[in-house]
């Protein structure tokens, strides 16, 4: 079937379409929850309040900026709010402003403090929530099968992980902050995210084939079709493989510039692997509604 029927437009025939309503804003939306959770929940791990504040900051302005940059009227983030019972944007809505505030509590109270643990605490459930929960809504879109599985929220995870461990690596070469943890640690903990992360995309492309006939078209469109060069080359290439190589071979060793082009591969890498899943996501209008 999926030699069959065509990739259309919006002409009304028999055929797959592409997604159009989410694209480069809701990926920068994504690419910032991400790495900003990533970093927050390593800065509570290695003890850097710099890296906390930081991360809060990119989840605080990346994210909720690109947010209501998408929305178009900044009254609309009102609405995104309601039914957080039954909404996955909803729900991430309010884990991002209790991270906000308990996250700014945690670091204005007393270190060790009643307030301070509690805040720490919440701030760390919520940050977590932020981190996967992008994956979540993803999956809750069942008219799109590259995205409907349980693999996004293990995918956005370990990429939240990863690019907070690649910022915290790059905060404490740069002498902005320091970790109570040694570097070493840090630098072979990168290493081992990066091994998981493509493990967990070489498991996620394989469980696309044997899904629907629209999970092969999107799967086709990756490795085959138009997003074939940026997902091999940005977000393959540069986004794991060249970042692994590089980690391994010279890692901190290499001092600040080498972290600093760690860091950045590492990113690019983040970026383009989700905007482009987002924007493979076919669907056949005759199989079902489109849900975002």
């Amino acid at each position: 079937m999926a030699k069959t029927m065509p990739l259309v437009g919006e002409e009304f025939v028999a055929g797959y379409r592409l997604q159009t309503e989410w694209a480069t804003l809701i990926a920068a939306a994504f690419f910032f929850g991400k790495i900003g959770a990533g970093l927050f929940l390593m800065s509570l791990f290695t003890d850097s309040s710099v890296g906390a504040l930081v991360g809060l900051l990119i989840v605080l302005i990346g994210k909720g900026g690109a947010h209501l940059l998408y929305l178009g009227r900044p009254e609309r983030f009102w609405r995104a709010l309601t039914k957080p019972g039954t909404s996955w944007v909803a729900r991430g809505f309010w884990a991002m402003m209790v991270m906000m505030v308990s996250g700014a509590l945690f670091l204005l109270a007393e270190p060790g403090s009643g307030v301070w643990w509690a805040a720490q605490i919440i701030a760390g459930v919520t940050a977590f929530i932020v981190a996967v929960y992008d994956g979540f809504l993803m999956n809750s879109s069942p008219s799109i099968p590259l995205w409907n599985t349980a693999m996004m929220p293990v995918l956005c995870l370990f990429y939240s992980l990863l690019g907070g461990t690649s910022l915290t690596l790059f905060l404490v070469d740069f002498g902005l902050t320091t970790v109570t943890i040694e570097e070493t640690l840090l630098s072979n903990l990168e290493i081992i995210l990066l091994v998981t992360n493509l493990i967990v995309v070489i498991l996620y492309l394989l469980s696309m084939t044997n899904g629907t006939a629209a999970a092969k078209e999107s799967l086709r469109l990756l490795l085959k079709g138009s997003f074939a060069p940026a997902f091999y080359i940005l977000a393959i290439g540069v986004g794991l493989v060249f970042t692994l190589f590089m980690a391994y071979f010279i890692g901190v060793a290499g001092g600040a510039g080498v972290v600093a082009l760690i860091t950045l591969a590492d990113l690019i890498g983040h970026y383009f692997i989700f905007f482009l899943f987002l924007r493979a996501g076919v669907y056949a209008p005759v199989l079902g509604k489109l849900t975002l």
